[in-house]
């Protein structure tokens, strides 16, 4: 860690070759309690939202060891769960938390990830 590698935007670098029309997948989540979950969730090391479709599980990954199961998947969600994880595949693992009180409301929270593929 060194100053090239801190501060906005290093420790999640984008791609400077990605199209700017791509469209990054996310899960956005509507609570009356945003501002707490978001205050939680930034003490928090988000590590990313993961998708078992064999389980039908959506998975929060945080800290080293830590995961939280965040929804059973019925099986219209687990469409959509896979259509979330392949669209992270195609940009590389880039996606996003968002946390908010309701669609109209600005989030309270805001994530965005990348997904370290396990071999390293």
């Amino acid at each position: 860690v060194d100053g090239d590698n801190v501060g906005a935007g290093s420790l999640c670098p984008v791609d400077p070759e990605l199209p700017a029309d791509s469209f990054v997948q996310g899960v956005v989540i509507l609570t009356p309690r945003a501002k707490a979950l978001a205050s939680w969730l930034a003490g928090t090391e988000v590590a990313g939202l993961r998708a078992d479709l064999r389980k039908r599980e959506l998975v929060m990954e945080t800290d080293i060891d830590n995961q939280y199961l965040m929804a059973k998947l019925d099986d219209d969600q687990r469409m959509e769960a896979a259509n979330f994880e392949e669209g992270k595949d195609a940009l590389g693992g880039l996606h996003f938390i968002s946390v908010q009180k309701d669609e109209d409301d600005d989030p309270a929270g805001f994530w965005l990830l990348r997904e370290i593929p396990e071999s390293l």
